[in-house]
C-alpha cells in the first residue's frame, strides 16, 4: 500500500474526528449548508524532525441561544486536545490552543473559532 501525502493524511484524520460532532467542510461551506456546521483549515509549518500544522476550526450556528454552539466547541476540544495517534506510517499529537468568538456580517449567525497545533511524524 502506498503511503498518503502528509497533508492529505492529516486532513482525512481530522475529518474523521470532527464530522461525528459537527458537519465540516475544508475552508468554505456550501451556501446551502445546514446549520450548525464547521469549516476547517490546516496550515503547514515545516520542521526537520516533524511537520507542524496549525488547525483552525470555525463553527457556525443560526440559533439565538449559543448553548448548542458551545457544546459543539466543548466536544471538539475534548475530542482533539492531547489526541495521540499512530497509523499508516504516521504518528501525530494534537494540542488545543484557543476558542474565540468571531463576528459575522450576518448578525443572525454565531461563530466560534477553535485553534489547535498538530505535530505529525512520518516513519517507514
Amino acid at each position: 500500500m502506498n503511503k498518503q501525502e502528509p497533508r492529505v493524511f492529516i486532513r482525512q484524520q481530522i475529518y474523521k474526528e470532527i464530522n461525528p460532532i459537527v458537519e465540516s467542510y475544508f475552508m468554505n461551506a456550501h451556501n446551502k449548508s445546514n446549520f450548525p456546521y464547521a469549516t476547517i483549515d490546516v496550515k503547514e509549518i515545516d520542521d526537520e524532525a516533524y511537520t507542524r500544522y496549525s488547525l483552525e476550526i470555525e463553527v457556525f450556528s443560526k440559533k439565538e441561544d449559543t448553548t448548542e454552539l458551545e457544546k459543539i466547541c466543548d466536544s471538539l476540544k475534548e475530542t482533539l486536545n492531547k489526541k495521540r495517534v499512530i497509523v499508516d506510517g504516521y504518528a501525530y499529537v494534537i494540542w488545543f490552543d484557543t476558542c474565540l468568538t468571531d463576528k459575522e456580517e450576518d448578525k443572525t449567525i454565531k461563530k466560534r473559532v477553535l485553534s489547535f497545533e498538530i505535530h505529525l511524524f512520518s516513519f517507514n
